[in-house]
């Protein structure tokens, strides 16, 4: 009795795989009978195929049969390719595209290996397009993750020559994702680009501001320092360390490393421009604090002439001396490194004669030294000085300052000459030049002004205005 119930069993079990296999076959048939149809006839047995196949991939017995994978890539490959059955399922180039990749997997015999190659391919490329034109987070980075698992499949490099490699689609996950504000993502990502060795000096700095944001400075720089390995004279990347070195107090970490740097790469100009443009902001910075500690200076010191009282009028006195000694000093330090980015700016031109960045700088900075002697004009004691000695005083500096204006509108002028030579074939290259444009000629401006030139001054405030639109 026990045998003739197992007997029973096994022709029931026989029975429920051969109606399995029978959709498999159904799809097939009615697949292959809907390409000779037409009208709701076509419709009609196409739908026949797709419900078939829909129940074959979802039983146990069928879901991982060749058969059954290849017929599926073809039906939801036909659904997305013809808009008479789009509405038959969204999913559908998601679904065609996984099916190929199934169907490769398992044709161990190479069967429909030709055809579904063809069929992956292009799907590659149709979730491309859905991950580029979606405004969904979610449903961008699956498709760009589909793509991804699809570049093995492709043996003759077709879509890295369309610019789908892998490393383009972690580029595009990573921005996307930056994009989404999906920080912990984009960590994800951008470590995959630089395990790739990608070659964008960004991806370091974007993986550096995520981890300052998450207060991790220690990574941070590490994270730049690993950039700068690969990438040693981007700008980016060392602004970005000078300004965490600068938030702590350690600016002059970074002059030592640029130092060890050209040390060992002396005709290097990008190196010598950042170490210039390096000095230049610390100069800067040193400048505009010597100024607030002689404000403070005096400040103190008339707090302490209309003070009354003893104790108080002596610790007014000592803090207006400490602010002035402070304001000197920062004065002496700045023109050390003022002067230092004047000459790594001069080697960078004599290196690279029309490399616009350092003439501009060095116009800027030369133009600060006539600032300098403004001031030095305000600060003349006008009391009992007729108008003749203060004329004859002022005429000393003034001529000095239209000296050292000459040479910065030089300087402007070349930085001019090179911008106005700059490409604007493409809407990038235009909006480069056009900034470069209308900053120089904003300062060609000033120059004049301060020069007395008023027609000149109007003529580049003229030409300016025509690269700010």
């Amino acid at each position: 009795m026990k045998k003739i119930l197992i007997l029973i069993a096994a022709t029931t079990l026989s029975v429920q795989l051969f109606a399995q296999k029978s959709n498999v076959e159904s799809a097939a048939i009615y697949f292959n009978s809907s390409i000779n149809e037409v009208g709701d006839a076509k419709k009609t047995i196409f739908e026949d195929a797709k419900k078939a196949i829909d129940q074959a991939a979802e039983n146990e017995e069928t879901k991982n049969d060749l058969k059954m994978w290849f017929y599926k890539a073809l039906i939801y490959d036909t659904i997305y390719h013809n808009p008479t059955y789009a509405a038959m399922d969204s999913d559908a180039v998601e679904k065609s595209t996984i099916a190929y990749k199934k169907c490769l997997d398992l044709d161990t015999k190479k069967k429909y290996e030709e055809y579904c190659t063809i069929g992956i391919l292009n799907g590659a490329f149709a979730c491309y397009n859905q991950a580029v034109n979606s405004s969904n987070y979610d449903m961008s980075v699956k498709f760009y993750k589909l793509v991804a698992d699809i570049i093995p499949y492709d043996k003759d490099k077709q879509l890295a020559k369309n610019n789908l490699s892998e490393k383009n689609i972690y580029y595009n996950l990573a921005i996307t994702a930056l994009r989404s504000e999906k920080k912990p993502d984009a960590k994800v990502f951008l470590k995959k680009l630089m395990d790739l060795n990608y070659n964008d000096h960004l991806i370091y700095a974007y993986m550096s501001n995520i981890l300052l944001e998450e207060k991790d400075t220690t990574a941070a720089l590490d994270c730049i320092d690993k950039g700068r390995k690969v990438f040693p004279s981007e700008k980016d990347l060392i602004n970005l360390e000078l300004n965490i070195y600068m938030n702590q107090g350690k600016q002059d970490v970074l002059i030592n490393k640029l130092n060890e740097a050209i040390e060992l790469n002396p005709e290097n100009h990008e190196l010598l421009y950042v170490r210039g443009n390096v000095s230049d902001n610390l100069a800067a910075s040193m400048l505009a604090k010597s100024k607030q500690a002689r404000d403070s200076s005096a400040y103190y010191s008339k707090k302490a002439k209309g003070e009354k009282v003893p104790s108080k009028k002596t610790a007014y006195d000592v803090s207006a001396k400490q602010f002035k000694t402070a304001s000197e000093q920062l004065i002496k330090e700045g023109k050390v490194k003022s002067a230092s980015a004047e000459a790594d700016y001069n080697k960078v031109i004599e290196l690279s004669p029309d490399y616009l960045d350092a003439f501009y700088n060095l116009g800027a900075l030369t133009n600060n030294k006539s600032t300098e002697i403004a001031e030095k004009i305000n600060a003349i004691n006008i009391s009992g000085l007729t108008q003749q000695e203060y004329d004859k005083k002022v005429a000393v500096f003034k001529k000095v300052q239209d000296s050292v204006l000459n040479v910065a509108l030089g300087y402007f002028s070349k930085a001019l000459e090179i911008a106005e030579a700059k490409s604007e074939e493409t809407p990038d290259k235009k909006k480069e030049k056009y900034s470069y444009m209308a900053d120089i000629l904003f300062s060609i401006q000033q120059v004049y002004a301060n020069l007395g030139d008023e027609k000149k001054a109007v003529e580049a405030k003229r030409r300016r205005a025509q690269y700010e639109n």
